[in-house]
């Protein structure tokens, strides 16, 4: 991974830490990503080594101290995967203790049993333990390489325990015990006390021995390019058993003295008083000390992300993007999206209706307000409150509506409310309706006298009308507040009898309008309207609200008259 940096600035630790940190993020990416397509494992890097600095694209041993524009940095991480990780935190919190610092085996034993002055050299580290043989290569100054084979000192322990049908702690007094020649007494598990010959031992592990030293050999080769070290050091309790490091030499093609045994008599700079842990079983431990102490305080930090707690590597600067970044969190819930628009046509033309806005996401730590770029400490708490995606947008009919619900006018002394015409598709529908996308909207104003004659019924012909006590063209735009007198218009009697209207028998028919009897002339169809013209009342000058009764019920200008009906037409106080 590389940086730009300050060519002004001396570079620092927290610079080279922070360099690290991004090398280490870059590689959690690449696993995570590799890793989602088969399961939604998460990992925590449990240890890492640089392989190499460069400083202007120069390889360089050690970046402290230095200026330049770009640095840059090769690193070998080991992720292991949550559950491990936890597991191992939950025992020591039942303890009653914290973790500052977590590294692998081969890492911790490398940085204190082959110190930097050696790297240049092809060599190989074996940690050979119980369960495990954990390898390291170094060459040209860096680790290149770690590496892992399932077989260790356990295997050689279970060839004695059956052997000699002992237990596995009497199995374990039995191997320690091979190198230091003649007879080794033992009881077994029939409680019987017997003896045998370290040769006998040797003999009886030969054979697993092989396997174990051909399984390390094989893996030293893989992990150096397919050929064998320069040479091979030893530690961990299992290297001291007879005949495997002649073994490893041998499947190496090394003369015997390539391959060493190294105790911490051969670490410098030890002062240790514990000389019975003085050979390669006491190398490991002094490594995880060392490791510790250089890194401390870098290693882990603890946080707390909406009341879960994480450990996370400490590059010295870190903040909560960062933090977060490292936990895997989801970015897209930190940026809420528009929410989406709405087109459709209204009368012919687009209309488009921008969906809301997003509401971004709320970061806090330790209950206070804060930022992406806020920085986190070992035991802060981050709350982060998701981002909101803005509403979809949404439109109802009545949201495009003039003088919605309507105007209202008074006609012939009736107040009536002239309300828009609305159709979507095609199709009539109420203003509460909800516009999708795609719709077309149509929206018809019964503005003028002639569209108002049309939906009332009126025929035109035969009545005029008067706005505001003046009369009006049938183009006359309706206003708020008109008032609106439609009248009969004056005809020859004769005339009047000759006009096409459906037949009703007869020469006219005979109505009570104010108990007084009114003859409506002509074979045709007689609308309420008529009785107008025969009561006497001048509408243009009338201001009250008048009342139109037909049988007793309600009545409108439009209804048709039956001979015989009963007609009542009054004002607010009185009959006219």
């Amino acid at each position: 991974v590389e940086k730009e940096i300050d060519e002004n600035q001396e570079i620092n630790e927290e610079v080279v830490h922070s360099l690290e940190l991004e090398g280490l993020r870059q590689a959690h990416e690449a696993l995570t990503a590799e890793q989602n397509n088969a399961s939604k494992q998460k990992y925590y890097c449990v240890g890492y080594t640089v392989v190499s600095y460069y400083l202007d694209k120069w390889l360089t041993p050690n970046l402290l101290g230095h200026k330049g524009k770009v640095i840059g940095v090769k690193v070998l991480a080991t992720f292991l995967p949550d559950t491990v990780v936890n597991s191992l935190f939950s025992v020591l919190k039942r303890v009653d203790l914290d973790s500052i610092s977590l590294t692998l085996e081969p890492i911790a034993a490398i940085d204190i049993a082959i110190p930097e002055s050696f790297r240049l050299l092809n060599l190989a580290l074996v940690d050979i333990g119980a369960g495990t043989s954990d390898i390291a290569i170094t060459r040209k100054g860096s680790i290149v390489a770690y590496g892992m084979v399932p077989i260790a000192g356990d295997e050689i322990t279970e060839v004695i325990i059956e052997r000699y049908l002992v237990d596995f702690g009497m199995a374990e007094y039995i191997k320690k015990n091979i190198a230091s020649g003649g007879t080794i007494g033992y009881q077994n598990v029939l409680g019987l006390e017997e003896t045998t010959s370290s040769e006998d031992v040797v003999t009886a592990i030969s054979p697993d021995l092989e396997r174990l030293a051909d399984a390390i050999a094989r893996e030293i080769q893989a992990l150096n390019g397919g050929q064998s070290p320069n040479a091979v050091f030893c530690v961990g309790g299992g290297a001291q058993t007879p005949g495997l490091a002649e073994n490893l030499a041998r499947k190496l093609e090394l003369p015997e003295n390539r391959v060493a045994i190294r105790g911490r008599h051969n670490i410098p700079g030890i002062v240790a008083a514990q000389e019975e842990i003085d050979g390669p079983e006491g190398v490991t431990v002094v490594g995880i000390a060392s490791v510790t102490v250089k890194k401390y305080g870098h290693d882990f930090l603890t946080l707390q992300v909406n009341e879960r707690e994480y450990k996370l590597f400490n590059s010295g600067e870190m903040d909560v993007v960062s933090a977060i970044a490292l936990l895997g969190y989801d970015s897209h819930r930190l940026i809420g999206k528009n929410g989406k628009k709405l087109e459709f046509k209204l009368n012919g033309r687009r209309e488009v209706v921008q969906g809301g806005m997003p509401k971004p996401a709320e970061i806090y730590v330790n209950n206070q307000p804060a930022s992406l770029q806020t920085p986190v400490h070992n035991q802060d708490k981050i709350v982060i409150v998701e981002a909101e995606h803005g509403q979809d947008a949404v439109a109802w009919v009545k949201d495009y509506l003039i003088n919605y619900p309507g105007i209202s006018i008074i006609l012939n002394g009736q107040i009536r409310t002239i309300e828009p015409l609305c159709y979507l598709n095609g199709q009539p529908v109420g203003y509460e309706t909800r516009i999708n996308n795609g719709d077309e909207l149509t929206i018809i104003y019964p503005h003028t006298l002639a569209e108002l004659a049309r939906e009332e019924k009126f025929d035109l012909e035969r009545y005029t009308f008067h706005v505001n006590g003046n009369p009006a063209p049938e183009d006359y735009c309706l206003k708020d507040g008109d008032r609106i007198d439609l009248l009969l218009k004056l005809v020859d009697a004769s005339k009047e009898d000759q006009t096409d209207f459906p037949s009703t028998g007869g020469s006219g028919i005979k109505v009570t309008v104010n108990d007084k009897e009114v003859l409506l002339k002509g074979e045709r169809e007689h609308l309420f309207v008529e009785v107008l013209n025969h009561i006497g009342l001048d509408f243009i000058q009338f201001r009250g609200k008048i009342n139109l009764k037909l049988n007793g019920r309600d009545a409108m200008f439009t209804d048709v008259l039956q001979e015989g009906d009963q007609i009542e037409i009054y004002g607010d106080e009185s009959i006219l």
